[in-house]
């Protein structure tokens, strides 16, 4: 009950405030909202311990109802995502014009794909004064994709939960994004929960860096004439000359959250991320200094593909010991402490993946094409739960995102799937673009596996865990999709929002653009498969496989395969490689002048930084200020948690 009502407060409170204000619900990792409600109900709990007669309904949290309620809280949020399917679909025939063919596009979805009929779109992107959504028109297509996302969901959890035990117990990866709500409630020590975090020196240190810091920002928002430590700091703004030119974009991120956080995060993989990064910028620079020009070149994100492949068959090579046991037990039944038993996992994945795959054969399109889409997505989604596990980085996009439907499309070509459904088959495939784009099953696939892992020390069912959160995936997935339209129709999603004071198009509008772009351009000129972009693709995957032979063959090999994924992901610009070369300096100097006890000593500092960032910045500026006080000031004060 006090998740269901605490995902109601988050959606009401927060994000349908955000979406209307400044039209954009920004995600952040660590996310925001629950580790705030953390806070407060460890204080609550405080209270409470003072006093011996209290009755049942007002005794404190233990540590497991508090697990189970922050790691549901976690998954509500990019529930939010899966709604967003609707803008892409309806950009079409509102955007499209004879000139950009757009609404040719869109006549080849069904129509319970979305609604039809020109006034209830028209209304949708421009408003009807009224939030009363028409429901005779948008019943079936709501429901029907949101059985589609919650199947999605499922098959996920199924997913990641086939792995939990190979993670946690065999591998024994320390899941860093806990280190926060273990320190806060006092599990990850010997003090107890009321003594906690809060009264850390160290933590109070950086806590006080961290307002201070956020203080100075805020303040130079109101009065610009206050200096401040802007969120990026670009330091290629003169290379303009010779080699120096082919550099950019190059920036220094003053994301506190991820200095705080990238502490924890393994030195092998922090090394790996910034160097390889700079190997690529410097393959950029000699490739472009000879005369090369291929657009998107070096193909960042195409390597990190390729490589996310290579990492997700590695993976499953390195399980082959409990995979092998999992069949035992599908085969004999038994039951495990798992989220379900095994059996179940793997019917329940298999089975989930089959209702998607018929979901898009029963759109129109041909069972090889959503299945290679799909594979990729768990590809991608597996690794990205791997990356949150092993390294932890406090970083939003654990993926190369819009590539789960690319990559099979570079691969086949353009010219194979109309071959197989002409231009109504591209039409469809190029539709499944939102899953990869909106990230949605991989950070659900990233806080199933955090929920798992806070099982144990909070001594919870994992069948109780995946209960919960699958609930309040299933009541945040419905208000999702109920504001999205609501809001729409009150206020007109093409109009709402105001970034600086201006009326701008939406986040899911933009990629969406890009995407139709892109669709009928290959509905107009089919091509074959991109041999060239098949290269670096190859080239990324067996990059990674030997980064992962070497690790095994060469017991001080410094470098790690996640590193090499989270260096490409993002593309040229990341906002990931200085947090990550300071967090590594950091930890270089300590070990050396201190050794592991100063390490160990000053994680409550690393992490008092970053807590109180996300508190401070996260919560008070990004939502209180932007989202009720001011929301034209928020472009002066730009923070985004995690990239």
């Amino acid at each position: 009950m006090l998740a269901v009502v605490l995902t109601f407060a988050i959606y009401f409170l927060t994000t349908i405030p955000g979406f209307v204000r400044i039209n954009f619900v920004p995600y952040a990792v660590p996310p925001v909202q629950p580790f705030l409600l953390l806070v407060i109900l460890q204080s609550v709990n405080q209270l409470l311990h003072r006093f011996t007669r209290l009755p049942a309904w007002l005794r404190p949290l233990s540590a497991a109802e508090l697990f189970l309620v922050y790691a549901a809280l976690c998954l509500s949020l990019p529930m939010e995502r899966g709604a967003y399917v609707i803008h892409y679909l309806t950009s079409g025939q509102y955007f499209g014009t004879d000139a950009n063919g757009w609404s040719e596009i869109a006549q080849h979805y069904p129509g319970w794909f979305v609604p039809k009929d020109e006034t209830v779109l028209q209304q949708w992107m421009e408003g009807a004064g009224s939030a009363r959504v028409p429901w005779d028109a948008w019943r079936v297509p709501v429901a029907l994709w949101f059985a589609f996302q919650m199947v999605m969901v499922f098959s996920v959890m199924c997913l990641v939960g086939l792995f939990r035990r190979q993670w946690t117990e065999s591998e024994r990866l320390t899941y860093p994004m806990l280190f926060i709500p273990l320190e806060v409630t006092g599990i990850s020590t010997a003090s107890a929960a009321v003594q906690g975090f809060f009264r850390n020196p160290y933590a109070l240190a950086g806590l006080a860096v961290a307002a201070a810091i956020n203080a100075l920002n805020i303040a130079h928002a109101y009065v610009p004439a206050i200096p401040s430590i802007p969120w990026h700091v670009r330091i290629d703004a003169n290379w303009t000359e010779g080699w120096l030119r082919f550099v950019p974009p190059l920036s220094l991120t003053c994301a506190f959250e991820m200095w705080g956080l990238a502490y924890l995060v393994s030195g092998e993989v922090l090394l790996t991320t910034w160097s390889l990064h700079f190997l690529m910028k410097a393959i950029k620079v000699i490739g472009m200094s000879a005369g090369y020009r291929a657009a998107g070149f070096p193909f960042f994100q195409e390597v990190s593909a390729g490589g996310f492949v290579a990492m997700a068959v590695s993976l499953v090579w390195v399980a082959r010991p409990h995979l092998r046991e999992v069949w035992r037990q599908v085969q004999t039944g038994e039951k495990s402490n798992e989220a379900l038993p095994y059996r179940w996992l793997v019917v329940g994945l298999a089975a989930g993946t089959v209702i998607m795959v018929l979901f898009w054969v029963q759109a129109g399109l041909k069972p090889v094409l959503p299945a290679v889409s799909l594979l990729t997505t768990y590809f991608f989604a597996l690794v990205a739960a791997r990356v949150r596990a092993q390294a932890g980085p406090p970083i939003v996009w654990c993926h190369p995102y819009g590539y789960d439907q690319r990559m099979p499309l570079d691969l086949m070509g353009s010219r194979y799937v109309k071959g197989v459904g002409g231009d109504r088959a591209i039409a469809l495939f190029g539709s499944m673009f939102w899953i990869g784009r909106t990230a949605f099953p991989h950070m659900t696939g990233q806080y199933f596996t955090d929920g798992f892992r806070l099982t144990d020390f909070g001594h919870v069912r994992r069948s109780h865990m995946a209960g919960l959160m699958l609930l309040v995936c299933a009541v945040a997935l419905g208000i999702a999709y109920w504001f999205h339209l609501a809001v729409g129709y009150r206020y007109g999603q093409a109009l709402i929002g105001s970034r600086s004071g201006e009326q701008v198009l939406g986040w899911g509008f933009i990629w969406s653009h890009g995407q139709y772009s892109l669709v009928r351009s290959a509905m107009d000129h089919p091509q074959g498969p991109d041999l060239l972009r098949m290269g670096f693709y190859g080239g990324g995957f067996l990059f990674t496989l030997l980064l992962a032979h070497l690790r095994v063959r060469l017991s001080q090999f410094p470098f790690h395969p996640l590193g090499f994924l989270l260096a490409t992901l993002y593309g040229d610009f990341t906002p990931y490689w200085f947090p990550f070369l300071f967090a590594w300096t950091a930890q270089r100097v300590l070990l050396r002048y201190g050794g592991l006890p100063l390490y160990r000593r000053c994680v409550p500092l690393f992490l008092g930084l970053a807590l109180g960032h996300i508190l401070i910045g996260g919560f008070v500026w990004r939502i209180v200020m932007n989202y009720f006080i001011d929301p034209s000031i928020s472009m002066r004060y730009v923070l985004n948690l995690g990239g």
